[in-house]
């Protein structure tokens, strides 16, 4: 595909055993696909500007919404830990995408993509985490509040607009950024089944405790990388050093002057990243510890 040439969209919805997920390929069919996994409140879209860097690199693109978020529907599909990984399999299944493919994830979306490698490393080539919970992030009063059966559930569906827009400068200091962002959340926001996905969320991800989760991703030997913004006080690189431990000491790249959200903000750089990070370990073998390079 002409790199200059306008990106065709392709949304699609794909009916499965616990519901329907709408997703959207991008991309020649032959190219290696990257899978790209959002975190906890964002629709599918937030990937948008890392979309055409992706594909003009070559590689081809499936993104998705999760449950209760985008145009996926809570109905039938369940939100928790569990659901999320069985989402994501049943659609690669039904897609045809058995053979190995790369897997990029964001924040709580990390935690999903790094479970799934675990349990399924022959069917992952490589994995780039960015900001990913789990390590080293603090528990909130708010995610302490949440997580009360009901007391939680009343006053997320009754704040959560306004306790969400009030993050979005969190995310990053480009006001241009925090627009679009802004414009995304607003739409999650209006997706059906979105509080009680978000509330399956922090109450049954290892949002905090997801050590293991990317020790049991090291055991395997996929190529990992891990990419933070520098700037970025939602999810703080605090956890560089276990991440250099466990998956070698070249496999963290922390990017300066950046956010939340490095792929919104640099998203050519992330590209290049990510086409480098993906193709350096491209014959190496899941279960042979090999790092990024």
């Amino acid at each position: 595909m002409d790199a200059t040439a306008p990106i065709p969209p392709k949304h699609s919805f794909f009916q499965h055993g616990r519901g329907t997920t709408h997703y959207q390929r991008v991309g020649a069919d032959a190219r290696p696909v990257v899978v790209l996994v959002s975190g906890a409140t964002l629709p599918m879209g937030i990937w948008e500007p890392l979309v055409g860097p992706l594909v003009a690199v070559g590689f081809q693109i499936l993104r998705y919404d999760l449950p209760g978020r985008g145009y996926t529907l809570l109905d039938g599909l369940g939100a928790d830990f569990q659901a999320h990984l069985e989402q994501l399999e049943q659609l690669l299944s039904g897609l045809g995408l058995v053979g190995p493919v790369h897997m990029l994830g964001v924040a709580s979306g990390a935690l999903v993509v790094a479970e799934f490698a675990a349990r399924n490393p022959s069917r992952v080539s490589h994995v780039c985490l960015i900001a990913p919970d789990g390590a080293a992030t603090r528990f909130t009063l708010t995610e302490r509040v949440l997580s009360l059966p009901l007391i939680g559930r009343l006053l997320f569906r009754s704040s959560a607009q306004r306790t969400l827009l009030a993050r979005v400068p969190r995310y990053s200091s480009r006001t241009h950024v925090q627009a679009f962002i802004r414009d995304q959340l607003l739409f999650s926001l209006s997706s059906p089944g979105f509080h009680e996905g978000v509330l399956a969320t922090v109450r049954t991800f290892p949002l905090h405790q997801g050590e293991e989760v990317y020790r049991r991703l090291a055991r395997t030997g996929i190529p990992t990388c891990v990419v933070w913004g520098a700037q970025d006080p939602i999810t703080p690189p605090r956890a560089a050093d276990l991440m250099r431990t466990l998956f070698g000491k070249d496999a963290v790249q922390v990017l300066e002057g950046v956010g939340h959200l490095p792929f919104a903000e640099e998203p050519g750089a992330v590209a290049a990243l990510v086409a480098k990070r993906f193709r350096a370990g491209s014959t190496a073998t899941p279960g042979a510890p090999t790092p990024c390079r």
